[in-house]
């Protein structure tokens, strides 16, 4: 029974976020190819995210009060499939931002809700908040293999579809894949063990406004919110920007996206190990701070862009980051949320992070690069060392106001002691 309901979450996160990953890391650089402007592909990022901002709101609400959870994801999946499909036919910017908003729209929602099937089956078979939130990691681990295996599967897929390897003409091959795998996703989801609307007394009909109520009752939690806001403005230099950047620097356009998997390998060494073995030691605070001085380190070397090498390597200091600071950011939400309402309150994570502060960030990210970027004999040339020293001060910043206001949080399951 344990062994089942582990493979099946985990397997879970694996498609989750090999659909996700099938077109995220290397979009930006296919969109550059095709000769979208650098606002215009922060657009279509910001898209995406936008949808961040609106629906998993109404996500959470439906599976913390109406409809199964699994039922849900499925349904979202399966819809989401075709909008890929369709957007994979666009060659305008605005066909590619309207469709990439209604594929976000129905995906979305998706990303907090898995977060939240996890957590109810993991209550089930562990009974120690120290074991409940290290099976957590473990299992959110597949969804950063599955990241890694998009990657080699969308190389193959490219040879099998014989697409332009450097995604120049034809259709755009990570949103078929994105498409295929989504399809996968949805009719798997229908086979997750169920995980209904919470039976909890609801003195307030709306889940969503008792998760907002943190902001009152969690100290620091208003705080908290505020830095992981700003920190994920910065998020997008790297996600729109990176698989640009690497085509400079001479990758081929079709192998970026395995390069990029260093993020994940170095995320999975996190997750599964290191992340297990400090977090019940060491505490959520000092894990987060690990992770927040990555990312600057991260982008410094990006901006100092030589030699080629090093900036390769560096990719997996995202990785580190992203789970030292991504992670525990969800981890602490469900330790300060009521069980009735932890699928809104990751919600409302989902829409502070990847939803308005990634937002803003798309389009400032593609509005700094636009600036520093010039026409050299005809080809768009961007000037790479200024548009990453900015977030390399501004990820310091938000390393520096975490460490001097976070503070490891008390389960919202537990009493308060004098």
């Amino acid at each position: 029974m344990r062994t089942r309901l582990l493979f099946q979450l985990g397997l879970m996160m694996f498609l989750q976020y090999a659909v996700w990953g099938s077109w995220m890391p290397i979009l930006s650089g296919t969109l550059n190819s095709r000769g979208i402007a650098p606002d215009q592909i922060g657009n279509v990022y910001a898209a995406m995210w936008a949808t961040c901002a609106i629906s998993p709101f109404l996500g959470g609400q439906i599976v913390d009060r109406f409809m199964p959870s699994q039922i849900f994801v499925g349904i979202s999946h399966l819809l989401a499939a075709g909008a890929a499909f369709i957007m994979s036919t666009q060659t305008e910017a605005g066909g590619l931002i309207m469709w990439m908003a209604i594929w976000g729209l129905l995906f979305s929602p998706t990303l907090a809700i898995t977060n939240a099937i996890a957590f109810f089956h993991i209550d089930k078979i562990e009974t120690e908040e120290s074991l409940r939130e290290r099976t957590f990691a473990r299992i959110r681990t597949m969804g950063t293999i599955g990241w890694i295996v998009a990657a080699f599967v969308l190389a193959a897929f490219t040879q099998i579809i014989n697409a332009d390897p450097k995604g120049i003409v034809g259709p755009i091959t990570e949103m078929r894949l994105t498409a295929l795998l989504g399809v996968v996703m949805g009719i798997f989801s229908f086979l997750l063990p169920n995980t209904p609307p919470s039976k909890a007394p609801q003195k307030d009909a709306l889940a969503i406004r008792k998760a907002f109520s943190l902001f009152k009752t969690v100290p620091g939690f208003g705080v908290f919110m505020f830095i992981s806001f700003f920190a994920a403005t910065e998020f997008q230099f790297f996600y729109g920007l990176s698989a640009q950047f690497l085509g400079s620097k001479e990758i081929p356009h079709s192998l970026i996206p395995i390069f990029k998997t260093i993020s994940q390998v170095a995320e999975i060494g996190a997750l599964a190990i290191l992340l297990p073995m400090w977090l019940p030691s060491k505490g959520m605070r000092w894990c987060l701070l690990l992770g927040s001085f990555a990312w600057p380190l991260r982008y410094l070397i990006f901006a100092i862009g030589d030699p080629v090498w090093l900036v390769v390597l560096s990719l997996g200091l995202h990785g580190f980051g992203y789970a030292f600071v991504l992670v525990v950011q969800q981890l602490y939400v469900d330790r300060v949320a009521t069980k009735d309402i932890r699928a809104s309150a990751q919600s409302l994570l989902t829409f502070v992070t990847l939803g308005v502060g990634n937002v803003l960030g798309s389009i400032f990210a593609g509005k700094v690069q636009a600036y520093f970027t010039h026409q050299v004999d005809g080809k768009s040339i961007t000037n790479w060392a200024p548009v990453f020293i900015l977030p390399t001060v501004t990820t310091v910043i938000c390393a520096l106001a975490y460490m001097a206001t976070f503070k490891n949080p008390v389960s919202s399951e537990e009493p308060e002691t004098a």
